[in-house]
Protein backbone atom coordinates (compact mmCIF):
# COMPACT_ATOMS: atom_id res chain seq x y z
CA UNK A 1 0.00 0.00 0.00
CA UNK A 2 1.41 3.36 -0.65
CA UNK A 3 0.98 6.30 2.07
CA UNK A 4 -1.01 9.29 1.28
CA UNK A 5 -0.15 12.58 1.36
CA UNK A 6 -2.54 13.75 3.93
CA UNK A 7 -0.63 17.03 4.86
CA UNK A 8 -0.45 18.25 1.39
CA UNK A 9 -4.65 17.31 1.27
CA UNK A 10 -5.21 19.20 4.52
CA UNK A 11 -3.11 22.43 3.33
CA UNK A 12 -5.35 22.39 0.41
CA UNK A 13 -8.08 22.51 2.40
CA UNK A 14 -6.29 25.46 4.99
CA UNK A 15 -6.49 27.61 2.04
CA UNK A 16 -9.91 27.06 0.56
CA UNK A 17 -11.11 27.79 3.93
CA UNK A 18 -9.06 31.02 4.43
CA UNK A 19 -10.14 31.87 0.51
CA UNK A 20 -13.70 31.34 2.14
CA UNK A 21 -13.24 33.30 5.28
CA UNK A 22 -11.74 36.17 3.18
CA UNK A 23 -14.41 36.37 1.04
CA UNK A 24 -16.90 36.29 3.82
CA UNK A 25 -15.26 39.28 4.84
CA UNK A 26 -15.48 41.29 2.18
CA UNK A 27 -18.76 40.84 1.64
CA UNK A 28 -19.71 41.59 5.06
CA UNK A 29 -17.47 45.21 4.83
CA UNK A 30 -19.65 45.73 1.29
CA UNK A 31 -23.36 44.81 2.85
CA UNK A 32 -22.02 46.98 6.20
CA UNK A 33 -21.06 49.85 3.44
CA UNK A 34 -24.29 49.91 2.03
CA UNK A 35 -26.11 49.79 5.27
CA UNK A 36 -24.18 52.60 6.57
CA UNK A 37 -24.97 54.69 3.63
CA UNK A 38 -28.33 53.70 3.49
CA UNK A 39 -28.53 54.81 7.16
CA UNK A 40 -27.00 57.50 6.61
CA UNK A 41 -29.18 58.73 3.67
CA UNK A 42 -32.62 57.99 5.46
CA UNK A 43 -31.15 60.20 8.50
CA UNK A 44 -30.88 63.00 6.09
CA UNK A 45 -33.84 62.35 4.60
CA UNK A 46 -36.08 62.51 7.66
CA UNK A 47 -34.03 65.36 8.78
CA UNK A 48 -35.10 67.17 5.72
CA UNK A 49 -38.23 66.32 5.80
CA UNK A 50 -38.48 67.15 9.45
CA UNK A 51 -37.45 70.28 8.65
CA UNK A 52 -40.20 71.07 6.00
CA UNK A 53 -43.11 69.32 8.07
CA UNK A 54 -41.61 72.13 10.76
CA UNK A 55 -41.84 74.69 8.38
CA UNK A 56 -45.30 74.10 7.21
CA UNK A 57 -46.53 73.99 10.89
CA UNK A 58 -44.64 77.20 12.22
CA UNK A 59 -45.01 79.62 9.54
CA UNK A 60 -48.28 80.07 8.61
CA UNK A 61 -50.38 83.82 7.98
CA UNK A 62 -53.14 84.61 10.18
CA UNK A 63 -56.54 86.63 8.66
CA UNK A 64 -57.02 89.78 11.10
CA UNK A 65 -60.18 90.91 9.12
CA UNK A 66 -61.95 90.55 6.09
CA UNK A 67 -63.71 93.34 4.05
CA UNK A 68 -65.58 93.74 0.83
CA UNK A 69 -66.58 96.69 -1.37
CA UNK A 70 -69.87 97.55 -2.74
CA UNK A 71 -70.40 97.78 -6.26
CA UNK A 72 -74.06 99.44 -6.91
CA UNK A 73 -75.76 101.11 -4.10
CA UNK A 74 -78.16 99.28 -2.25
CA UNK A 75 -77.41 96.59 -4.68
CA UNK A 76 -74.41 95.62 -4.33
CA UNK A 77 -72.77 92.87 -5.79
CA UNK A 78 -69.76 92.90 -3.79
CA UNK A 79 -67.22 93.48 -6.44
CA UNK A 80 -63.65 93.24 -4.42
CA UNK A 81 -62.23 91.84 -1.33
CA UNK A 82 -59.76 92.61 0.78
CA UNK A 83 -58.12 90.29 3.60
CA UNK A 84 -55.71 91.82 6.66
CA UNK A 85 -52.87 89.53 7.57
CA UNK A 86 -50.22 89.11 9.95
CA UNK A 87 -47.83 85.83 10.20
CA UNK A 88 -48.32 83.68 13.30
CA UNK A 89 -46.52 83.73 16.42
CA UNK A 90 -43.34 81.85 15.77
CA UNK A 91 -43.05 82.32 12.14
CA UNK A 92 -39.85 83.32 10.06
CA UNK A 93 -39.98 85.63 7.35
CA UNK A 94 -43.22 85.23 4.97
CA UNK A 95 -42.60 85.68 1.29
CA UNK A 96 -46.23 86.82 0.05
CA UNK A 97 -44.50 87.01 -3.29
CA UNK A 98 -44.62 83.28 -3.69
CA UNK A 99 -48.00 82.76 -2.04
CA UNK A 100 -50.71 81.90 -4.03
CA UNK A 101 -54.37 81.51 -3.76
CA UNK A 102 -57.62 79.22 -4.63
CA UNK A 103 -61.13 80.69 -4.48
CA UNK A 104 -63.87 78.47 -4.82
CA UNK A 105 -67.27 80.53 -5.66
CA UNK A 106 -70.76 80.33 -6.62
CA UNK A 107 -69.16 80.02 -10.08
CA UNK A 108 -66.31 78.05 -10.06
CA UNK A 109 -62.93 78.10 -9.25
CA UNK A 110 -59.86 80.14 -9.44
CA UNK A 111 -56.10 79.90 -9.06
CA UNK A 112 -54.38 83.34 -8.18
CA UNK A 113 -50.36 84.39 -8.32
CA UNK A 114 -49.15 87.89 -6.92
CA UNK A 115 -49.65 90.89 -9.77
CA UNK A 116 -45.54 91.23 -9.44
CA UNK A 117 -43.46 94.32 -11.03
CA UNK A 118 -39.99 95.39 -11.10
CA UNK A 119 -41.16 97.20 -7.62
CA UNK A 120 -42.21 94.20 -6.06
CA UNK A 121 -46.38 93.14 -5.77
CA UNK A 122 -48.64 95.78 -6.88
CA UNK A 123 -51.89 96.65 -5.40
CA UNK A 124 -54.07 96.37 -8.06
CA UNK A 125 -55.80 93.03 -8.44
CA UNK A 126 -57.14 91.15 -12.02
CA UNK A 127 -58.89 87.93 -13.36
CA UNK A 128 -55.67 86.02 -12.24
CA UNK A 129 -53.87 88.13 -9.95
CA UNK A 130 -54.28 89.32 -6.13
CA UNK A 131 -52.74 92.33 -4.92
CA UNK A 132 -50.64 93.30 -1.56
CA UNK A 133 -50.85 96.83 0.13
CA UNK A 134 -48.71 97.87 3.17
CA UNK A 135 -51.40 98.18 6.64
CA UNK A 136 -49.09 98.89 9.08
CA UNK A 137 -46.11 101.84 8.07
CA UNK A 138 -42.46 100.58 7.42
CA UNK A 139 -43.82 97.07 6.43
CA UNK A 140 -42.49 95.80 3.31
CA UNK A 141 -45.80 94.52 0.96
CA UNK A 142 -44.17 91.69 0.15
CA UNK A 143 -42.53 90.40 3.09
CA UNK A 144 -43.87 89.55 6.68
CA UNK A 145 -41.10 89.95 8.98
CA UNK A 146 -42.70 91.19 12.41
CA UNK A 147 -45.54 90.14 14.24
CA UNK A 148 -47.10 93.34 14.28
CA UNK A 149 -46.70 93.74 10.32
CA UNK A 150 -49.98 93.86 8.70
CA UNK A 151 -50.77 93.45 4.78
CA UNK A 152 -54.07 93.91 2.30
CA UNK A 153 -54.84 91.04 0.21
CA UNK A 154 -56.82 92.39 -2.23
CA UNK A 155 -58.56 90.09 -4.80
CA UNK A 156 -60.94 91.87 -7.62
CA UNK A 157 -64.27 89.30 -7.26
CA UNK A 158 -66.10 91.16 -10.40
CA UNK A 159 -62.91 89.30 -12.62
CA UNK A 160 -62.05 85.98 -10.98
CA UNK A 161 -63.88 83.18 -12.41
CA UNK A 162 -64.59 81.74 -8.92
CA UNK A 163 -67.36 84.74 -8.62
CA UNK A 164 -67.54 86.69 -12.15
CA UNK A 165 -70.34 85.68 -13.47
CA UNK A 166 -72.79 87.68 -11.08
CA UNK A 167 -69.52 90.67 -11.12
CA UNK A 168 -69.02 89.36 -7.91
CA UNK A 169 -69.87 88.23 -4.41
CA UNK A 170 -74.22 88.67 -4.39
CA UNK A 171 -76.26 89.11 -1.21
CA UNK A 172 -75.49 86.17 1.11
CA UNK A 173 -73.11 84.23 -1.39
CA UNK A 174 -69.74 82.54 0.09
CA UNK A 175 -66.11 81.71 -1.58
CA UNK A 176 -64.32 79.85 -0.26
CA UNK A 177 -60.38 81.10 0.15
CA UNK A 178 -56.96 79.06 0.96
CA UNK A 179 -53.99 81.00 1.05
CA UNK A 180 -50.99 78.70 0.38
CA UNK A 181 -47.42 79.58 0.81
CA UNK A 182 -44.05 78.53 -0.37
CA UNK A 183 -43.36 76.35 2.44
CA UNK A 184 -46.39 74.51 2.12
CA UNK A 185 -48.79 75.64 4.63
CA UNK A 186 -52.05 77.05 4.39
CA UNK A 187 -54.87 78.67 5.76
CA UNK A 188 -58.54 78.76 4.75
CA UNK A 189 -61.27 81.14 5.28
CA UNK A 190 -64.24 82.17 4.27
CA UNK A 191 -65.70 85.42 2.58
CA UNK A 192 -69.79 85.60 3.10
CA UNK A 193 -71.41 88.86 1.95
CA UNK A 194 -74.28 90.34 3.84
CA UNK A 195 -77.63 88.77 3.58
CA UNK A 196 -78.67 92.01 2.58
CA UNK A 197 -76.92 95.38 1.15
CA UNK A 198 -80.11 97.79 1.18
CA UNK A 199 -78.42 100.90 2.63
CA UNK A 200 -75.85 100.45 1.37
CA UNK A 201 -74.13 102.92 -1.16
CA UNK A 202 -71.63 102.50 -3.66
CA UNK A 203 -67.71 102.21 -3.03
CA UNK A 204 -69.28 101.19 0.73
CA UNK A 205 -66.80 98.56 2.81
CA UNK A 206 -69.01 95.74 4.47
CA UNK A 207 -67.35 93.04 6.68
CA UNK A 208 -67.59 89.75 4.91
Amino acid sequence: MFARDTGNERGQVGIGTLIVFIAMVLVAAIAAGVLINTAGFLQTQAEATGEESTEQVSNNLEIVSETGTVAETNEGPINESRMVAQMSAGSDDIDLSEMTIQVLGPDGSSDLTANESGDGVEPEANESHFGLEEVTDGTSEDVLQEREDRVEIIMDLEEIDATSEEDGLEEGEQADVTLTLQSGSQTTTVLNAPDSLNGEEEGDDVQL
